[in-house]
């Protein structure tokens, strides 16, 4: 009888993995793990950073620092080719100044990246714009702005 009470247990077991595999996997490579999430759109793309930087205090040609989170995207460099899986949703960030309209001033699959603040950048609130582009370019509906300020800069005569 504990046997078969065993056993039982260990189908039971053994069916709810698999169960819970189906809609996602996961690969340990190097001590990371990626997570296959075959659920996934880069269509719903969702962004968002962090920062300790002083936003309300930049200077011009000064670097702000980010920490950027993203979901339901996988994140290769432009110059890079995903792997067949991954295609459907291979993108990467491009950051803009003030506007998406602007040449971008940053394009990256990184997480933790420093966004220079563009020296032509007049005194005042700016925002930067970051937004999730598919591996072809294509812009996505996933965006996150930051508010900042840049300050005049004095220079001694």
């Amino acid at each position: 009888m504990r046997s078969f009470i065993s056993r039982l247990a260990l189908f039971g077991a053994s069916a709810t993995c698999v169960v819970a595999g189906t809609a996602c996997t996961a690969d340990v490579h190097d001590n990371t793990v990626d997570v296959h999430d075959n659920n996934a759109n880069i269509d719903d793309a969702k962004v968002e950073f962090e920062t300790d930087a002083d936003v309300t205090n930049v200077q011009t040609s000064q670097a702000v620092h980010v920490e950027i989170v993203a979901e339901d995207v996988f994140l290769i460099a432009p110059t890079e080719t995903p792997p067949p899986d991954r295609v459907n949703v291979a993108g990467h960030f491009q950051f803009y100044f003030d506007s998406m309209s602007s040449t971008p001033i940053l394009i990256t699959a990184e997480k933790s990246v420093d966004v220079m603040i563009p020296a032509t950048a007049t005194p005042g609130p700016h925002k930067l714009i970051c937004r999730v582009h598919k591996h072809d370019g294509t812009p996505t509906q996933g965006t996150f702005e930051l508010e900042v300020t840049v300050k005049a800069t004095v220079t001694g005569g």
